[in-house]
């Protein structure tokens, strides 16, 4: 018997059924209603649910066949699904050497040996107990507490060579400080990123086999807070603590491997979207949030947008959309190194990172991460516009009650949560495969769920999985996927629109921060600096604004035409900005009158004229990575004295990607400066000089007098 399936102009008349007349023009997209309704309908949680169940329905030991015979599990079920599921061009393809080497165990126990032995973890329990890299071994030793054991004081009057190590630092410090530097045989770890409220949760870690000087790597454990505090209290309690671990692995050549698979467009355009999700992130840690969750949804939104095209419900798309199911970051870039072709005519990446928690258990929002300053794009405000749609119509708005109680448009799974779906914009994050896509110069965004409790850990598993949460990040997914790669000249300008209407908004934000700097000034000295950082932050994200109506060109079928429709735009966005300086002028000098000292205009430092003429050049990649906070040299440079460390950490770390993504441009240090405080907060010149100045030791950077 075959599939019954509503005929496509049938479904557009069912979809057509709005909510009232009132909601209608309150709740607009990019997409009509019809449209935005169709996708919601299409879309399955459930689906998404059973997707993410195949590539992992439990954290398991990967069997050793994985590794010596055909390809990965989870690799095959992507494939399979993606081929049933209709893309183009479904391949997998391999990086070998990409990862240096795979580890592995069979065998994994850790026992307290009295006065009743008892097994406490087993790998084949937990399979990230086991500290990735720990060698095989059967060791039995007495325990010794270090407290947090990540300091060189915590050992002081301590003995642990040839015992074992108790700590609640990380166990590749406490490998590095125990092992490596005093002779202890192992570590134990219940370092947590939830310690307190997660006592049962084991964070995926990591060990080295071999120390700097050829000694064994001993083994790491990674156990839960709940027994690392039971061992602690035994121990002060005077009771001697015996362990043994018994460890069984091997380890096999590295590999990346992926699966690529595409939407092909119309023909119309050569440009591409990309779709991105992490299959892996090491071959141990098998997390179903983190990031299963994004490749279970992001096939979802595939088969979807297929089927919603086939019908007539959604136009074709003009320009291929390329999906790629890949290790985390390692897997991006060692695809986009190999395909140049593709990504030089890339024009977004939506990454989904974290997807598929229930919000409401996990205390959670659903977070757009945008590009940063450095890269503005319109995808961002595609992103928001859909993303605040869907929200919207998902929690009860008492304005709307006399058409009754509840979600006006309800995007909900018969198996899933009616929460309300809790979103935020926020700015950008790195540490995923978005900013992978960023430094190959191609613009992209995350979507995320954070807080996590369980992330990283053995508590990641399909239980805290909503397939309501799956249902609407499809939803918007869908929609966002299907504006970008089908966007025509008409849909082009409601972009234009979109972002012209946000960019003011942003604009207005900044202006609202910087009539808060003046009024938050203490003294007339405060005061001048405050006003120099407001005019700052509006001539800032003018700027930002400018940029971003000019990536909306792109869209249109003729993109030097689209060019020159946007260019009238943006000399709106000039006029705001003078409007809003003179707003803040006069401000100023409100604020100088109250302090009873004149508003005169802020002079130049010399210390200004100096950064004015001091050019960046980068020569390494400058401290810290993926998007996390700096503190760590250039590549090959000179150990940090204290003093240095304490003027890395002068920037502070939230700033650290931009910073990052800037040192590359050739900026003088007084522009990187006030790129920095426009996008975030007034950072002191003299932190930033200090910064730069540790960087230059380094090697990473060359401060070049102009």
């Amino acid at each position: 018997m075959t599939g019954f399936r509503l005929p496509g102009l049938l479904l557009l008349l069912l979809a057509s059924a709005l909510p009232t007349a009132a909601q209608v023009r309150e709740d607009r997209t990019l997409l009509s209603w019809p449209q935005m309704n169709a996708i919601a309908q299409e879309a399955s949680g459930e689906r998404s649910m059973h997707n993410l169940l195949e590539q992992v329905p439990y954290q398991r030991v990967r069997p050793l066949s994985e590794y010596a015979e055909g390809h990965f599990h989870e690799t095959r079920v992507v494939e399979r699904l993606a081929k049933e599921y209709g893309f183009s061009n479904v391949e997998i393809e391999s990086f070998p050497g990409g990862r240096g080497t795979d580890y592995q165990p069979t065998v994994g126990q850790l026992w307290m040996m009295g006065p009743l032995p008892r097994k406490v973890f087993d790998i084949y329990d937990t399979p990230v107990a086991l500290a990735n890299g720990s060698v095989t071994g059967d060791v039995t030793a007495e325990v010794v507490d270090v407290g947090d054991g990540s300091r060189p004081e915590d050992y002081v009057g301590k003995d642990v060579a040839g015992k074992i190590v108790l700590g609640a630092g990380r166990a590749n410090a406490l490998q590095r400080l125990a092992v490596f530097e005093r002779g202890a045989v192992g570590v134990l770890s219940y370092g947590a990123v939830y310690p307190i409220t997660e006592i049962d949760a084991m964070m995926s870690q990591g060990v080295s086999a071999a120390g700097p000087d050829g000694q064994s790597g001993g083994f790491g454990w990674s156990i839960t807070p709940r027994f690392g505090r039971e061992l602690s209290m035994r121990l002060a309690a005077g009771e001697k603590v015996v362990i043994r671990s018994i460890v069984e692995a091997t380890s096999f050549p590295g590999e990346l491997e992926m699966v690529h698979a595409t939407i092909p467009g119309d023909g119309s355009s050569d440009q591409v979207l990309f779709v991105s999700a992490h299959v892996y992130e090491g071959m141990i840690k098998q997390g179903a949030n983190d990031d299963n969750s994004g490749v279970a949804i992001t096939l979802e939104m595939g088969r979807a947008y297929i089927q919603l095209v086939k019908d007539g419900l959604l136009p074709a798309p003009k320009r291929t959309i390329h999906f790629l199911w890949v290790p985390e970051i390692s897997g991006t870039n060692a695809w986009l190194t190999a395909h140049p072709d593709i990504k030089a005519r890339a024009i977004a990446n939506l990454n989904f990172d974290m997807e598929g928690i229930r919000l409401s258990t996990a205390g959670s929002y659903w977070v757009l991460h945008r590009t940063p300053d450095s890269m503005p794009h319109y995808v961002n405000d595609v992103s928001q516009s859909v993303m605040e749609f869907v929200s919207e119509g998902n929690r009860e708005r008492i304005r709307f009650r006399g058409d009754g109680y509840g979600f006006t448009w309800p995007v909900v799974s018969t198996n899933g949560s009616r929460d309300p779906f809790y979103i935020k914009i926020d700015k950008h994050y790195g540490s995923s495969d978005h900013v992978t896509f960023m430094q190959h110069g191609i613009p992209a965004v995350m979507y995320i769920t954070w807080p996590d409790r369980w992330y990283h850990t053995s508590q990641d598993t399909p239980d805290k999985q909503d397939p309501t949460q799956h249902k609407r990040v499809a939803t918007v997914g869908i929609a966002v996927m299907g504006i970008i790669a089908g966007a025509d000249d008409a849909m082009a300008y409601r972009v234009a629109n979109e972002v012209l209407g946000r960019g003011s908004e942003r604009v207005g934000a900044n202006h609202r921060k910087g009539l808060g700097y003046m009024a938050d000034a203490a003294s007339p000295a405060d005061l001048v600096e405050a006003y120099k950082e407001a005019r700052n932050a509006v001539r800032h994200q003018a700027g930002v604004e400018k940029s971003v109506l000019a990536t909306v060109a792109e869209l249109f079928a003729d993109p030097a035409a689209g060019a020159r429709t946007v260019a009238p735009l943006q000399v709106l966005v000039d006029e705001r900005a003078a409007q809003l300086l003179k707003e803040t002028t006069a401000s100023y000098r409100a604020a100088a009158a109250l302090h009873g000292v004149p508003a005169t205009e802020p002079a130049v430092t010399e210390l200004e004229r100096t950064a004015a003429r001091t050019v960046v050049e980068q020569v390494a990649q400058a401290g810290g990575g993926g998007g996390f906070g700096g503190g760590r040299g250039g590549q090959g440079g000179p150990s940090l004295t204290p003093e240095d460390r304490a003027a890395m950490a002068k920037v502070p770390s939230v700033m650290s990607a931009e910073l990052r993504q800037l040192l590359p441009k050739g900026m003088t240090v007084m522009a990187i400066r006030d790129f920095l405080a426009g996008e975030f907060d007034p950072l002191p010149l003299a932190d930033l000089m200090d910064y730069l100045r540790v960087q230059e030791k380094t090697g990473a950077v060359r401060l070049v007098q102009r």
